[in-house]
């Protein structure tokens, strides 16, 4: 009776357990305000460059890279540009919470103006919060989407940490791709030909040599001249 009280027990802890962990993290009402705050914020300025420099404040110390506020001016920043179409920017998921940060999924669209080229872009962003304030602290593309109309392409997060430098927004990027190299057909022939001109020279200077011993060889197998000695020629005393 004990043993199955304490199986009842256990089964009921893991169930509870198991869907206390499937819910979603949650965050507060003043949380969600902020972080709305902030998303509209950086989207608008740093997102789409413009006055990024408005942006300079809802970002943390690692995002600024050292940089001025004058330096954000300019554009040149660590943000992933994208003409993102609105300028309220709620529409978030979480993925995941701790003490120290926030991850949240944000998908952002096109303009019209761009909507023919670019299309629809998952972004995840991580949130750190600093004097109850959420500031960004990370912003990278998580997945691209095809154009409308355009053929379904989806690019993940794997493609840009491959080839950093693409920035494809679903467009085919100036570098070159990242997979297995095809040498060309007369650039795997050149090994072929050095080692082929290597054992010609080494079979060449093999003749040479064999003729020369063969040379030398002959000169000494020949028999010396002498000429017989004459009458007279001869010591008396030799018999």
């Amino acid at each position: 009776m004990r043993r199955g009280v304490a199986f009842a027990v256990c089964i009921a802890a893991l169930v509870s357990a198991s869907s206390s962990w499937a819910l979603p993290p949650r965050v507060s009402a003043a949380d969600r305000a902020q972080i709305n705050r902030t998303l509209d914020i950086f989207v608008n300025h740093a997102v789409k460059r413009h006055h990024p420099e408005a942006a300079y404040d809802v970002v943390t110390p690692t995002l600024q890279a050292g940089m001025t506020r004058g330096q954000w001016t300019h554009g040149d920043i660590g943000v992933y540009p994208y003409p993102a179409k609105g300028t309220r920017f709620h529409e978030w998921n979480i993925q995941y919470r701790t003490k120290d940060e926030i991850s949240v999924e944000l998908i952002l669209a096109p303009t019209k103006r761009y909507r023919a080229k670019l299309g629809q872009i998952l972004f995840n962003v991580y949130l750190q919060p600093s004097h109850g304030r959420w500031l960004v602290d990370s912003f990278m593309p998580g997945a691209t989407f095809a154009p409308i109309g355009k053929p379904g392409v989806v690019q993940a997060a794997r493609d840009f940490t491959a080839n950093p430098s693409a920035q494809t927004y679903n467009r085919k990027g100036k570098s070159a791709p990242i997979g297995a190299a095809r040498i060309s057909a007369k650039w795997a022939v050149l090994p072929f030909a050095v080692i082929l001109l290597l054992l010609l020279v080494l079979a060449g200077r093999g003749i040479v040599e064999n003729l020369r011993f063969r040379r030398l060889a002959a000169s000494h197998a020949r028999p010396l001249s002498m000429r017989a000695d004459e009458p007279g020629t001869r010591p008396p005393n030799r018999p």
